[in-house]
């Protein structure tokens, strides 16, 4: 299982990358990552994409790889759901992520 997430927000459009693989954690850690996955609820029906309600909004978007079709939800900052803003901040956390800025 492999969790990404984009985060945009501002005009000059650039977009923060935050990758997480359960391959690169410990057990126990790769564990507590399927649980905060199946607590955000990602497999779900997605909600409708957000509407940006100023220019310099926070949108997130978040894919979840696994063995099926990738599963895809889009978030602002005010839509975001607390147990998919627990899970963000759990992937924050880890040392095993790996972080990057796209155009």
């Amino acid at each position: 299982m492999r969790l990404i997430i984009f985060r945009g927000a501002g005009l000059a459009g650039l977009v923060a990358r935050t990758e997480l693989d359960a391959k690169s954690l410990p057990q126990a850690a790769a564990k507590t990552f399927a649980v905060e996955v199946d607590r955000a609820n990602l497999r779900e029906e997605p909600p409708p994409p957000p509407e940006k309600s100023w220019p310099d909004a926070q949108l997130y978007e978040l894919c979840l790889e696994e063995a099926g079709p990738t599963i895809s939800v889009r978030y602002s900052d005010e839509s975001l759901p607390e147990q998919v803003r627990l899970l963000v901040a759990w992937v924050d956390g880890r040392p095993e992520r790996v972080e990057s800025i796209e155009p």
